[in-house]
């Protein structure tokens, strides 16, 4: 069943509550991309980033929290270790402040574990985080970038505490497709490209992050095998928020 989000595109509304910055505005596609489209003319937050803070909104709100803003100051969210991979996203503003609030980026040669321009270094295929440290870890098409995403949704569910969550989001074409497919060919040291290869915007290379894997819906058995159970919520077509609990 669509929801209301989803409704209000499907017919053509542009005016409507940001679940982001709880702000009522104006939302124009602008975009090819309907997920990447739509953002909000106050925080800029794209449909994508709005319909993944519902999820957490919904999840985790114990008041009248009706926006990430919201909940961002709600005493029990504040209670939460919630960790988020990278450095750019509509979220960080509110999270900022946050005492058990961690980030990361991949620094090339840098240390794991060590920092750069105040931000940690990680990998997420092999976190130096020790077992159960976090309540909550958000990511926002990132594990598409990950050499090896399986083996990183493993060290996520490793650092994840027992019933935590896994709230995150990866690209999927529409009409939605079944199998997921591998685009490099990572068995070795080496790259090796089997399809021609697909760059994604880098907040740090002008050239862009590669994409290892086009995700489909089979990622849900995947991710049972490593220990988690998972929801699928669809705002729009290929719009989708995955919602990974540690078993």
């Amino acid at each position: 069943m669509l929801g209301p989000l989803a409704l209000n595109l499907r017919y053509g509304l542009r005016y409507g509550h940001c679940s982001v910055c709880g702000r009522w505005g104006l939302f124009r596609r602008q975009h090819a991309s309907i997920r990447e489209g739509y953002k909000c003319s106050h925080c800029s937050a794209s449909l994508r980033y709005r319909h993944q803070a519902s999820i957490i909104v919904a999840k985790y709100a114990t008041k009248r929290s009706k926006s990430f803003a919201e909940l961002a100051r709600e005493p029990n969210f504040l209670g939460l270790s919630i960790y988020e991979p990278g450095i750019i996203g509509p979220f960080r503003q509110y999270l900022k402040a946050h005492p058990k609030y961690t980030t990361s980026y991949l620094w090339e040669g840098v240390e794991h574990g060590g920092s750069h321009k105040g931000v940690r270094c990680e990998n997420l295929e092999s976190l130096t985080f020790a077992n159960d440290t976090f309540d909550l870890v958000i990511s926002s098409d990132i594990l598409e970038h990950v050499r090896k995403p399986y083996r990183a949704f493993a060290e996520v569910h490793r650092v994840l505490k027992p019933g935590g969550l896994h709230i995150f989001t990866v690209p999927l074409s529409w009409p939605l497709k079944q199998r997921t497919v591998s685009r490099v060919d990572t068995t070795e040291d080496e790259d090796v490209s089997l399809l021609p290869e697909v760059y994604h915007g880098s907040p740090t290379d002008p050239k862009g992050s590669l994409v290892y894997t086009d995700f489909g819906l089979d990622i849900v058995e995947d991710l049972e095998k490593i220990g988690f159970r998972t929801e699928v919520h669809q705002a729009m077509k290929n719009n989708l928020t995955f919602c990974a609990e540690k078993r």
